[in-house]
């Protein structure tokens, strides 16, 4: 099975590790015959091993001095490994630390003539591209000016058209989809999912984990130069953010309340949820209803909050129930909470219980049948037991 995975693999890399020298004398020529270094050393990655499937991103997440931009240079062949291997099907392209190699004095559209050269990109090809280039990173007039006279957003979008206008098999990308205004971000997202659909895989490095929600299915989490923990990116994310769990006090969803539903599109669906209030209090219930879509992340389909459902102590059970289920067949989130109740919502409540995805508890709604297209009502019932 592992021979198959790795056969499929766009990308492999099996136990690297990369160590700097922090001693500098006697230690160059030892590099360049690949003789191990002497002195004191700086150990930033240590046997780190990750494949990437043809046709999919793979996130890397980590704070600041993890090791992602290491890691993501070893890869591209910036750093050669002190340890492990590393094997590419295809082309590769880095997005990170664009246009370093570039001349500041050349004009956007000569920087990206001088680049379609380097990557022996065919001459009757160029003018095509360097049109795309101009329009996509809205350079306009500027394209023809002097790198040197940009502003860095200016600089970044013409490194990031010019590195996406071509095709490659696989792209190395760190924190680069962060950078311009929310108008050219979106545009960057775009073009990423673009070229996803076309077969193309990759890494992406960062911290910011809804970015390795938009594009990846699959995650792992690097700490001090390890990866410590590897999965479904929305299970990473849950444990990278560790966020706490609410402390059940005065009002919990009970112990034995069902943990996966079903329901048939198109049609009228009851959820049940059973909840312990310990003394009085006015509980409310919210809840959402979301999908992980990739290219997107969590898309809330629907929400409602601040629903009073309890007063007196007690066991309640409450009721949501959707007329004609509008979702399409498919796997979901329901997320749900108990909050104190806040008269006119206009602050923030008090949480006593909650099941969700970001704090890795949430259950799971199953909808199948066929597409429908009505609109949703929504009723809730609290009935005290």
């Amino acid at each position: 099975m592992r021979e198959l995975q790795e056969q499929l693999a766009a990308l492999t890399c099996r136990n690297v590790g990369k160590t700097f020298p922090l001693q500098r004398e006697g230690n160059v020529w030892r590099l360049m015959v690949g003789l191990p270094t002497v002195g004191k050393s700086f150990t930033a990655l240590t046997d780190v091993s990750l494949s990437v499937p043809k046709g999919k991103i793979v996130g890397i997440l980590g704070h600041n001095g993890a090791g992602k931009s290491t890691l993501l240079r070893v890869l591209g062949g910036v750093y050669q490994p002190t340890v492990g291997t590393i094997s590419v099907e295809g082309s590769v392209c880095g997005l990170f630390e664009m246009g370093g190699t570039g001349n500041p004095h050349l004009t956007g559209r000569e920087y990206a003539h001088r680049y379609f050269m380097l990557m022996g990109v065919p001459r009757d090809r160029h003018a095509a591209l360097l049109e795309d280039i101009q329009e996509f990173s809205e350079l306009g007039a500027d394209f023809d000016r002097r790198v040197l006279t940009y502003s860095a957003g200016m600089a970044a979008r013409l490194y990031f058209a010019t590195a996406t206008a071509i095709e490659y098999d696989v792209f190395l990308i760190d924190e680069l989809l962060s950078v311009g205004d929310e108008h050219f971000q979106a545009k960057c997202w775009s073009r990423m999912r673009k070229l996803l659909l076309n077969g193309a895989s990759g890494i992406l490095v960062t911290h910011d984990w809804v970015a390795t929600l938009r594009l990846c299915e699959y995650s792992h989490i690097l700490k001090r130069g390890r990866i410590v923990d590897s999965g479904a990116s929305d299970a990473v994310v849950v444990n990278y953010l560790g966020l706490p769990l609410p402390h059940g006090q005065t009002a919990r969803f009970a112990e034995g309340t069902a943990t996966e539903f079903r329901a048939i599109s198109g049609h009228d669906a009851t959820f049940r949820f059973e909840i312990e209030v310990d003394e009085p209090a006015r509980v409310a219930f919210a809840y959402s209803i979301e999908m992980m879509r990739i290219g997107t992340g969590w898309e809330v389909l629907m929400i409602e909050s601040n629903i009073l459902v309890a007063e007196a102590a007690g066991r309640h059970e409450i009721t949501l129930a959707i007329d004609k289920l509008p979702l399409v067949p498919g796997e979901y989130s329901i997320n749900v909470a108990l909050n104190r109740y806040q008269e006119g919502a206009v602050s923030t409540a008090e949480s006593f219980d909650a099941r969700g995805w970001t704090t890795g508890n949430g259950w799971k709604l199953e909808v199948g049948g066929a597409v429908a297209s009505t609109a949703v009502n929504v009723a809730i019932d609290a009935a005290a037991w």
